[in-house]
């Protein structure tokens, strides 16, 4: 049954429909898989591809940026070093002019140098802390006032001694605080250089980490999407070559490339289905005209015992008693009964019929095939012993194909074996919990070691040519697995083999289910 809503693999159940049901069903299953929104191999690739390049893109511009801001604050550092030298070279000027009484004009040019290069780098100073660079051009400033103030009292030579004192400290105690707060930043910014190389010398290991961890989550992802689609369809194959063949359902969300391939596997498994139909309608055929010959020889016994008693009865009509003639109508009756039940074994083997399941008694079932191939059995002067295990649990299957495939095992034992041959055929329980078995056994010529492996192919035959089609053996493999059982085989050349059939019960005793 087609189950829309699963997302695990899942194949269809029970026996396989009849072709005209097939259709239909092969067709809605592939709309479904159609229909499905297409996510396929290809695009994942590219979705891969495209996410590596995305990380490429993103370390590459992450780099650029710390590059850029590695640059500015360099510029920053070589413009605070520049504004740092002026200010020291103001302060030497300074010293000298309090010494010295030299330098002054110098050291006023070196302060408006100063603070010529503070207002071309006064964004950045307030960049790293506004606070700080509010200092630095208030100590400045005060500096250069002061300095100022001294050239004036240079000029006047009065009471100059007198008051130099106080402009001297508080020249001192600015240009100390402007060249300390300046340093600072300066220090600030060099630490935060450091911490970007650093940062950036770790770029390439991250990057590689990041690459590595992708690499691997997309082949992982890829790998396993793609191997879980690869053993699916390898399981599905097995199961075809198992003979089993209900079309592969839609179980994903999604359709790629497999959906094409599930697609065209379910239209070969409709035409597998069909000519496997054909294959097992025609060693049927060939069955039939192995049972034909021995049914011709057999009938040949009631209907001579028929003519030998109906030309007594003619001629000896008149001087028959009463009790003979009743014995002799008796015996015409029962050879008539033994012709028509040799026949009606026949059509019941021959008799088209579709794939049923049904409740079967195993036991019952191989006694009926038995049956079905005495003559044959009789003609090759082999003797045949069945054992049956008492309250066995039904089984459920085709009647007619289980018979052709217990009737092609007795006929190859019959084949194998030589004239005063031995076959022993014992139904009872398995092994195996929940399944039934039935053994095989001749005491024949056995089967090669090195032809055992292709004992079930198709048309693989170790008869003389002409006297086999090498069909038996595969389509009865096919017949049990597709009951949901097994068909194993044992042999030594030369001294027997045993054909075990395996096939799931239900849980009612046969016998006591028809009490």
């Amino acid at each position: 049954m087609i189950n829309p809503s699963t997302l695990e693999p899942t194949y269809t159940e029970g026996f396989k429909t009849d072709l005209q049901d097939r259709k239909p069903l092969l067709d809605t299953i592939d709309r479904r898989l159609i229909e499905r929104p297409s996510f396929s191999f290809r695009l994942q690739l590219i979705l891969g591809f495209l996410l590596l390049f995305f990380l490429s893109v993103t370390i590459i511009i992450g780099s650029m940026i710390a590059i850029k801001r590695i640059q500015n604050k360099l510029h920053f550092v070589q413009a605070s070093e520049r504004f740092l030298f002026e200010v020291e070279q103001a302060r030497r000027w300074e010293k000298n002019y309090f010494l010295y009484g030299t330098n002054l004009i110098d050291a006023a040019q070196s302060a408006s140098n100063a603070k010529i290069l503070l207002s071309q780098n006064l964004k950045s100073y307030q960049k790293i802390s506004p606070e700080q660079a509010a200092q630095i051009v208030y100590n400045l400033d005060k500096y250069r006032e002061l300095l100022g103030e001294l050239v004036v009292l240079e000029k006047r030579k009065g009471d100059a001694p007198a008051r130099k004192q106080p402009i001297e400290s508080a020249l001192r105690k600015h240009g100390a605080e402007m060249v300390e707060v300046a340093v600072s930043l300066e220090l600030k910014e060099q630490d935060s250089i450091n911490a970007l190389l650093n940062l950036f010398h770790q770029i390439p290991i991250y990057a590689l980490v990041a690459y590595l961890l992708i690499i691997i989550y997309v082949a992982y992802f890829l790998a396993h999407r793609f191997m879980k689609r690869l053993n699916f369809l390898i399981d599905s194959t097995r199961r075809i070559a198992s003979g089993d063949f209900s079309p592969i359902v839609p179980i994903r969300k999604y359709r790629d490339e497999f959906t094409t391939v599930s697609m065209a596997f379910n239209r070969m498994l409709e035409e597998i289905d069909a000519r496997h139909t054909a294959m097992v309608e025609s060693h049927k055929l060939k069955a039939i005209g192995n049972l034909t010959a021995g049914v011709a020889h057999e009938l040949n016994n009631p209907i001579n015992n028929i003519m030998l008693t109906a030309h007594s009865l003619l001629e000896d009509y008149k001087e028959l008693s009463e009790e003979e003639l009743l014995e002799m109508i008796n015996d015409l009756i029962n050879e008539a009964d033994r012709s028509c039940s040799i026949v009606r074994n026949l059509l019941d083997f021959a008799r088209e019929s579709e794939s049923v399941s049904e409740p079967l008694d195993l036991g019952v079932l191989v006694r009926e095939t038995i049956k079905l191939a005495e003559n044959q059995i009789k003609v090759s002067g082999a003797k045949i012993d069945i054992a049956v295990q008492p309250n066995l649990p039904n089984i459920r299957g085709d009647k007619q194909k289980l018979k052709q495939v217990f009737l092609n095992l007795i006929l190859n034992a019959v084949d194998a074996i030589c004239k005063d041959g031995k076959i022993k055929i014992d139904v009872e329980n398995a092994t195996s919990p929940g399944f039934l078995a039935v053994h095989v056994l001749d005491n024949g010529c056995g089967i090669p070691s090195h032809i055992m492996p292709y004992i079930f192919d198709p048309f693989f035959t170790g008869k003389e040519v002409g006297k086999g089609t090498g069909l038996g053996l595969s389509v009865s493999h096919g017949i049990v697995n597709m009951h949901g059982g097994k068909i194993n085989v044992t042999s030594e050349e030369g001294k027997y083999t045993r054909f075990t059939v395996l096939l799931p019960s239900t849980d009612i005793p046969a016998d006591i289910k028809r009490h």
